[in-house]
């Protein structure tokens, strides 16, 4: 073995800009998962047979720095999930029992997708999605002084 040492310039400089990344790289994909989700729900919304009510209120944009969602129903509009995907409600339903109610409405639903609004809403966006996500991503990186190239 030899003492011979070798001295690498920059290394600081390099781990305070990965650390300036990863503290602005969550802030920024949260604010780029909102805009993606507030999007979404717009185009749920202008799919929705009404153009106010309780439903429509009830589709809410939510976003973290690890992804996004889109909220609806709640105590305000418990029948929004029959309203996008179908089934039965009203006299005689009884739950768990398909088709049990009085009220049908033609089921689209399936574990996963389909439904008539918030689904085809984020099929929809599917594009926009990975651009911002990708966006975000570039703008925190060349905030720290990385350059960011597709090569």
């Amino acid at each position: 073995m030899s003492d011979e040492r070798v001295n690498v310039r920059g290394i600081r400089e390099l781990s305070a800009a990965f650390r300036k990344v990863d503290a602005e790289i969550g802030q920024e994909l949260k604010d780029a998962f909102m805009a993606v989700a507030a999007r979404v729900v717009a185009i749920a919304q202008q799919r929705m047979p009404h153009k106010s009510g309780a439903a429509m209120a009830s589709v809410k944009p939510r976003a973290s720095q690890k992804g996004a969602g889109i909220a609806f129903g709640g105590t305000k509009a418990p029948y929004m999930p029959w309203l996008d995907f179908g089934g039965s409600v009203g006299r005689g339903h009884k739950p768990g029992v398909a088709w049990s109610g009085a009220i049908g409405r033609d089921w689209l639903g399936k574990p996963g997708g389909d439904g008539r609004y918030v689904y085809p809403a984020i099929s929809e966006a599917r594009d926009d999605t990975e651009a911002a996500t990708y966006a975000a991503m570039e703008k925190a990186c060349r905030s720290a002084g990385f350059d960011w190239s597709d090569r």
